[in-house]
């Protein structure tokens, strides 16, 4: 029963790891104007309802500050379901697999950057890759510690 319930859910964070992959390369392909369009009217709504009485220069700041977290969180959650795909799917016996997970994990953010280069209206920034890159590390971390506690709790129960 096991084996059965590792195989499909690998399966199921496979297809999870393909939709975010999607997502964020959809997002890349985005023109420039319609991204700006995108993260300004998340922008102005946090600006109406939590910060009411931003600057010229407060109101750009949080405008970075949001289109990054934007590149933070996408990244991480591709990257706690890919996690989890090699979590359910190889157990991580083989140590080496660690390494091509975090190469993954390098290799999407350039990718994405390229992606956005060729994308009309768009730009592509090292600074990108690197707050991707920690996206993805931080997607690793809290699916590793989610995966540990459901064994723990298995462990427990069983």
């Amino acid at each position: 029963m096991k084996a059965i319930f590792a195989k499909r859910s690998s399966k199921v964070f496979l297809a999870l790891s393909f939709i975010s992959a999607a997502v964020f390369i959809g997002n890349s392909l985005t023109n420039g104007e319609l991204s700006t369009n995108e993260s300004g009217f998340i922008v102005q709504f946090l600006a109406n309802h939590f910060f009411k009485n931003l600057s010229g220069g407060d109101y750009i700041v949080l405008s970075i500050v949001v289109r990054k977290l934007a590149h933070f969180f996408e990244f991480a959650v591709f990257f706690a379901f890919f996690n989890s795909f090699m979590i359910s799917f190889t157990g991580y016996k083989n140590k080496a697999l660690i390494f091509f997970t975090i190469f993954i994990g390098v290799f999407a953010p350039l990718i994405d950057e390229t992606v956005q280069y060729l994308s009309p209206g768009r730009t592509s920034m090292v600074y990108d890759i690197w707050v991707d890159f920690a996206g993805c590390l931080f997607g690793m971390l809290v699916s590793t510690v989610i995966y540990r506690i459901v064994r723990r709790k298995r462990a427990v129960e069983g």
